[in-house]
């Protein structure tokens, strides 16, 4: 019998026809860089630091990414991401009683700040890096979050629950208030991650139903 040919070796699946693994390499890389974007500020990062930082070749680096403005974008894309799926919860939005409504998208916000703290830190120092077309696209997310409080304001305010004369400017506040942590931890360290929620709350209710 003739000898049989040995088999070709498979070939690995290139990570971009992978989604796993491009998605985790894409991870990978995004929360390296913000680590880099927080310590050495965006200017001053270069692709190749991030190189440096992740392992990767930098050959291989703009395979995942394209430039730093894509990553800087990707970052703020994923903080957004569990921001407007907590107004996706049917356990949230079908509550009729927009008071239990308020409390519950104020411990989702601030779950989402401490999950988040440097991504929603860097935003707010870094997102006048980004271009106009991309900036754009993450203040149009910003604004949806800020809209979707407004919405629960105006309901209690028709209901008469809440006591608010603008629900664009308090929803605002609000939004802002929840973003506190993130923004000044370094002078915070003294509250729990409960004693922090059960402050906030207080004081957004006091707010909006004086």
């Amino acid at each position: 019998m003739p000898a049989k040919k040995n088999a070709r070796p498979k070939k690995e699946p290139k990570p971009k026809n992978c989604k796993n693994l491009f998605q985790k390499r894409q991870r990978q890389i995004i929360s390296k860089a913000t680590k880099l974007f927080m310590k050495k500020g965006y200017a001053q990062t270069s692709m190749r630091d991030i190189s440096r930082a992740t392992g990767i070749d930098i050959s291989n680096l703009y395979y995942f990414i394209k430039n730093k403005e894509e990553i800087l974008f990707l970052v703020f894309n994923m903080l957004h991401r569990p921001e407007l799926e907590l107004f996706e919860k049917k356990a949230i939005m079908s509550t009729d009683n927009p008071i239990e409504q308020l409390k519950a998208v104020i411990h989702g916000l601030i779950n989402s700040g401490y999950s988040y703290d440097n991504e929603i830190l860097l935003l707010y120092r870094e997102s006048k890096s980004l271009p106009k077309r991309l900036l754009k696209d993450i203040l149009k997310k910003e604004s949806l979050v800020v809209s979707q409080i407004e919405e629960i304001l105006k309901k209690g305010k028709a209901r008469k629950v809440f006591q608010v004369e603008d629900t664009s400017l308090t929803a605002n506040l609000i939004a802002y208030e929840l973003s506190l942590y993130p923004l000044r931890k370094w002078n915070m360290k003294k509250y729990t991650k409960k004693e922090l929620a059960g402050l906030m709350e207080k004081s957004i209710m006091k707010m909006v139903t004086k």
